[in-house]
């Protein structure tokens, strides 16, 4: 799964010469955190945030006379003297995987997405992973349910789709995890996305198959 069908497409951007208050004006009626910063021809020169916009403005606890000299400067600068130019970037390969990766070891709420030519062409947020992921696990689809099955013996997964054909109850997504119990040791457990809302008939099943489901 890539980030290019998740990403916002075509984000606003500003240029370098944009003043601070007029981006901090953007984020703020747009509601949104992460600007970046492009030249002329579109090409990811860095980004601002609004906490890079935060910092600018002078504290309340300074003296008028002092708060008002920060104020003025701020006023009249532009993004390029607060934006961050050291930046990682997704690109049109870039995978929710390794936007996952990536968020977490850079510790942002959002990353720009170039092209070959380092032009922006969207933006992948931490919402924009959720959204992603709850796609991939089948949470917002009709009628879907996840349970989990013990996996104890062998060729428990094939005996778990099988019932689920046999008695024609409709799954979308099958993955085997380990997960600490009631003993608080690493269990071998199947998690399977059912379209059904007769979860009793599901249990019933299984467990005349021999499957425990938790």
């Amino acid at each position: 799964m890539f980030v290019t069908g998740y990403m916002t497409k075509g984000p606003i951007t500003v240029s370098p010469e944009t003043l601070v208050p007029d981006a901090r004006k953007i984020l703020k009626e747009n509601g949104f955190r992460h600007l970046p910063v492009t030249g002329r021809d579109g090409e990811l020169l860095g980004m601002v945030t609004d906490r890079d916009i935060r910092s600018a403005f002078p504290s309340s606890i300074l003296g008028d006379s002092e708060r008002k000299k920060i104020l003025d400067q701020v006023n009249q600068s532009p993004v390029s003297s607060i934006m961050s130019t050291t930046i990682s970037c997704l690109n049109l390969r870039s995978t929710i995987d390794d936007a996952l990766i990536l968020l977490e070891k850079q510790n942002v709420g959002a990353l720009p997405v170039v092209d070959d030519a380092n032009k922006v062409i969207g933006i992948f947020s931490v919402r924009d992973l959720m959204g992603a992921y709850g796609e991939l696990f089948g949470l917002h689809e009709k009628g879907s349910t996840l349970i989990s099955i013990m996996d104890k013996k062998q060729g428990a997964i094939n005996k778990a789709l099988r019932v689920l054909n046999e008695k024609g109850i409709p799954f979308a997504r099958v993955i085997r995890a380990y997960h600490p119990l009631e003993d608080e040791k690493l269990h071998p457990v199947i998690h399977v996305r059912v379209q059904t809302m007769n979860l009793p008939a599901v249990k019933k099943a299984m467990k005349q198959a021999g499957l425990e489901v938790l």
